[in-house]
């Protein structure tokens, strides 16, 4: 199967104005990351959109016939999905059509549908120095009244080895499966100016190469109208690098700054830049730059364990003390992956979060994380978290699996339970509840491919206790989607 398989070639070349591949897809990530724990993809991975310029040049000339046979699988699909969507010089068309009963309201890195009715056509074109991935929906949303809109969209150069575009594409970053607690696709993609490197080789000073693989994105984005604090901006800069092949370190940092009544010149940025936006001395309320979050996340996959297993965290500083961040939320996790049944590639993971500000401590502190006293709507666009998807103040454990074959059928899973917006008091500011709630569900999608594209279907069940009310209510949810590209 995997010789017959191998003979698919690449059609692409070895530098890319585009394409990146956005957040949303999470067998494509499980296999890339699989490739990645294998040794084949040296560069960094969970800063989403990835770039296909490097994951191209980095298995290009492998030999599935010497892999294992889940890494083999694995790079089969990669390749197949690469030749399809990197193909250059030649103007390509997609289509999606999807519906859900009762969408999610916290959202995984999977993308299902946001609205009872979502239909998207687009056109992409890839050219040596300049590409575009132009994509146009209308939804039919409870969640967000605009029924136009043209998210997943792009339009890039490439200058050196860097990609700039003006972009509307989900981002994702952070090693959670579940949820990212700074940068995630809970919320609507908003638009931006994106700096991006393309190939993420080490840097050969002998000073800086034990940094190993090194990526930089770097994004100015625009926030909706409809604000507390309206038109604010949205600035986030991430840098990561693998030291050593079992090790990847990333360090996030984004801020919610101007909009209308705001300063918003270039004092204000610099201000915000270096950290300067505590209330103190020349910085007051009328001048305090912005609103910021900072953090550290980490992926480890230990070479003295024979199974391919790794451990992953993620901690966000909610404020600032002495230039470094402070009042942390936070995030840690486990996974595995393998080969089953000479058919099945799989991976598991079990993560838990906490979005209470100091959330080790006995005394954590509530109505903080992703709240502002001048930006009031929060950390927040279209009415929905863009870190995490459960809000602020909840604590959550999320177990999940992913089952791949050799023909691409997908199961996928997801359980959760945990305590929603544990401050107690009611917060109108969540988005999820305005108090506290207990929370138990369960999820389960599948996806197969046919030759007019392929059929995504998905099923959940949420049961809700509400501490304040004492009532128990459950919901089932249900979403199908079809997609298509020629």
């Amino acid at each position: 199967m995997h010789r017959a398989l191998i003979v698919l070639t690449l059609a692409a070349s070895s530098v890319f104005a585009g394409p990146y591949i956005p957040a949303g897809d999470l067998v494509l990530r499980h296999d890339i990351q699989r490739l990645a724990d294998h040794g084949l993809i040296k560069g960094p991975t969970s800063t989403w959109p990835l770039a296909w310029g490097p994951i191209l040049d980095d298995i290009r000339n492998t030999d599935a016939t010497t892999l294992p046979p889940g890494v083999a699988d694995a790079l089969v699909r990669v390749r197949q999905r690469a030749g399809w969507e990197t193909r250059s010089d030649e103007l390509t068309f997609n289509a999606k059509v999807g519906g859900a009963d009762n969408a999610t309201r916290i959202r995984s890195f999977q993308d299902t549908p946001r609205g009872k009715i979502e239909v998207s056509v687009g056109a992409a074109w890839i050219g040596d120095w300049f590409s575009m991935d132009l994509n146009v929906q209308g939804v039919d949303s409870d969640q967000d009244d605009h029924e136009f809109r043209a998210d997943d969209s792009m339009i890039g150069v490439v200058l050196g080895n860097w990609s700039i575009a003006a972009s509307t594409q989900q981002r994702w970053w952070g090693p959670g499966w579940d949820g990212s607690l700074i940068l995630g696709n809970n919320a609507r993609p908003f638009p931006s100016l994106t700096i991006d490197r393309v190939f993420t080789d080490r840097i050969r000073s002998k000073w800086l190469s034990w940094l190993g693989p090194w990526d930089l994105s770097v994004m100015f984005g625009q926030l909706e109208k409809e604000r507390v604090v309206p038109n604010a901006q949205f600035f986030g800069i991430r840098f990561n690098f693998r030291p050593i092949p079992s090790l990847e370190i990333g360090v996030s940092r984004t801020a919610q700054w101007c909009g209308d009544g705001r300063p918003c010149d270039a004092g204000t940025f610099f201000d915000l830049l270096i950290g300067q936006d505590n209330r103190g001395g020349s910085i007051d309320i009328d001048n305090e730059p912005g609103n910021q979050l900072a953090g550290l996340d980490f992926r480890w996959s230990p070479t003295f364990i024979e199974i391919p297993v790794s451990f992953y965290g993620q901690f966000i500083g909610e404020d600032e003390a002495g230039g470094f961040p402070s009042r942390y939320v936070g995030q840690v996790g486990f996974e595995g992956s393998g080969f089953a049944l000479d058919r099945w590639s799989y991976r598991y993971f079990a993560e838990v979060m906490s979005t209470s500000c100091d959330f080790w401590k006995s005394d954590e502190i509530f109505n903080c994380a992703y709240n502002h006293s001048i930006y009031q709507t929060g950390y927040r666009f279209r009415s929905r978290s863009i870190g995490h998807g459960a809000d602020n103040d909840t604590r959550l454990l999320s177990a999940g699996l992913i089952l791949v074959d050799t023909v691409d059928t997908q199961w996928r899973g997801l359980v959760r339970f945990g305590d929603l917006n544990r401050g107690g008091a009611p917060d109108g500011r969540n988005t999820l509840t305005a108090t506290a709630q207990e929370i138990f569900s369960i999820d389960v999608s599948h996806s197969r491919v046919f030759s007019f594209g392929v059929i995504d279907i998905g099923a959940g069940f949420e049961q809700i206790d509400d501490d304040a009310s004492g009532s128990s209510s459950t919901d089932a949810r249900l979403y199908l989607q079809w997609r298509t590209s020629y």
